[in-house]
């Protein structure tokens, strides 16, 4: 509720606790395939789960048939072991394999050789496959130079838009430059992934840290009500090796507190969202009145971004905020990221709002006017925000 003897005040949200789920899906091998859809030249080979055969130019998936809820939180672990590697060619085990959620369907594939099976090989030609609307974790053992890979042993995090916007190399969002662990030495490796939103985590034969960590927005991945086809892609080129899964399995989690995740009332399409940020970021603020009242969308990176007009004073009632924003990427979690009651933590002088929490929904009257803003750092830093929080308004 508005006040007008205080230049701000905090929207204050009710924190619910993580439920995490039972697993909805699990293999401990594949000796049984109920509930998945093999894709391409996926097979099953005796209890595994072969993505691609070591043969050239292959691309091949699966899917679990059934949507899952990822937008509010996920785990995912699986065992894979890659292994007739071409030592003939210069490549030597070609090209990589992603865990992959996309909202294209379950019968969805991609390309051959660096497109990993869900990404697009040649983006000038439409008849290309590819996996609109996609966010993958990809394994990567080939180094292309030509599309700035790191090494021939790294993980990077990928994303695809929608089939207007498919390119390759797919937007990268963040990467680990060569892992420590060898992906392709015929070992078998366990890879655990763990989405608490925003952040997403990946971890590698048991590591206590992860080996790559990035904010996440996966609203490009999933259905309006934050669930998506979950599965793997594969793919050789000129080079070739057996991608397997040996075992795998997935759980979703319940709402977290305070990162309440952006739900189904984006009013705005997702190409509105600026360029080279992990978070989708609304260039502008979007308001749009609805009845009695306005529906509003706030760029974290804009100080008051949004205002509405109020030359009474009136009271503002904020009802049915979500979304998540971070202002600080080199902290981990709620250090750095935060849903609308923001971090709990007292933000503290260089915020807009110092004894409000960082990354909190706060407003304050001006000019006859309403104004809303993330809390975050003053000046030149607030423009580096990401993400946005969206909310309805009604003046009492």
């Amino acid at each position: 509720m508005l006040s007008r003897a205080k230049p701000w005040i905090e929207v204050v949200l009710v924190a619910v606790l993580v439920d995490r789920a039972p697993a909805a899906i699990r293999f401990d091998d594949f000796a049984s395939v109920q509930g998945l859809s093999l894709v391409g030249h996926a097979v099953i080979a005796g209890k595994v789960l072969r993505l691609t055969p070591a043969r050239r130019n292959q691309a091949g998936a699966v899917w679990f048939r059934d949507k899952q809820p990822v937008r509010s939180g996920f785990e995912t672990t699986f065992q894979f072991q890659l292994t007739h590697q071409d030592w003939f060619f210069q490549f030597h085990g070609t090209d990589g394999f992603a865990f992959v959620l996309q909202n294209s369907g379950p019968t969805a594939l991609g390309g051959i050789g660096s497109a990993g099976g869900f990404g697009v090989t040649d983006p000038t030609n439409p008849r290309q496959p590819s996996i609109p609307w996609t966010v993958a974790v990809f394994l990567d053992t080939l180094r292309n130079p030509e599309e700035g890979d790191p090494s021939s042993n790294f993980i990077a995090i990928r994303a695809n838009g929608g089939p207007s916007e498919m390119r390759w190399p797919a937007k990268r969002l963040a990467f680990t430059p060569n892992l420590g662990v060898r992906l392709k030495d015929r070992k078998v490796h366990t890879a655990r992934i763990v989405f608490q939103p925003p952040v997403l985590s990946v971890f590698l034969d048991g590591s206590l840290a992860p080996v790559l960590e990035s904010a996440v927005d996966f609203s490009i991945a999933t259905d309006h009500q934050g669930s998506a086809w979950v599965g793997f892609t594969a793919s050789t080129g000129f080079g070739w090796q057996n991608h397997d899964i040996l075992s795998w399995s997935f759980a979703g989690t319940g709402v977290s507190s305070s990162m309440s995740v952006v739900s189904s009332d984006i009013t705005f399409p997702m190409s509105a969202c600026l360029p080279n940020r992990n978070l989708c970021t609304p260039e502008r603020a979007f308001v749009e009145q609805n009845g009695a009242g306005y529906h509003i969308v706030l760029p974290a990176n804009v100080e008051w971004g949004a205002s509405i007009p109020n030359p009474s004073g009136r009271a503002a009632v904020v009802t049915n905020t979500h979304g998540i924003v971070c202002w600080d990427f080199n902290a981990r979690g709620s250090e750095g990221c935060s849903g609308p009651s923001g971090n709990g933590t007292t933000a503290g002088a260089g915020f807009l709002a110092e004894d409000a929490p960082a990354g909190a929904l706060v407003m304050r009257a001006r000019d006859d006017r309403t104004w809303f803003s993330v809390n975050g750092r003053t000046g030149v830093a607030f423009k580096d925000n990401e993400g946005f929080y969206e909310f309805d308004l009604e003046f009492k």
